[in-house]
């Protein structure tokens, strides 16, 4: 039971961490508070607009795998991807600084409750 219990936290951590850049797709004027970028580029904007929405998937799946077993490894692989490609890429670019280390460090947050969340599913399983 506890064990349950610390898996459905861990999902939820993971499940936060990627909703919290959700707002650029109800708000484009955000773009420039979370990554220093002028939405006025309209491709950058539907880029960035389409990255809050997909973030926002992942976010919803990882909360709703938090109380349904059934969801665990679809949100499992959908959060390994998305946090192991984001800092692939951003080690392969040099570890740029600004706001995209603030989204490398909110992926190295990720880590451990992810981790945690994929041994509990999938290991002991």
């Amino acid at each position: 039971m506890l064990d349950g219990m610390w898996t459905a936290l861990a999902f939820a951590v993971v499940g936060a961490i990627h909703l919290m850049p959700v707002a650029p797709v109800f708000v484009p004027e955000t773009l420039s508070r979370l990554y220093g970028i002028a939405p006025t580029d309209s491709t950058m904007l539907v880029l960035m607009r389409h990255r809050a929405l997909l973030l926002a998937l992942v976010g919803i799946l990882c909360l709703w795998a938090s109380w349904a077993p059934g969801v665990r490894p679809a949100a499992l692989l959908a959060a390994a991807i998305n946090v192991a490609g984001f800092l692939g890429f951003y080690a392969l670019y040099g570890n740029p600084a600004g706001a995209l280390r603030t989204i490398a460090v909110a992926d190295l947050v990720a880590l451990p409750p992810l981790a945690f969340a994929a041994w509990m599913t999938l290991a002991r399983s």
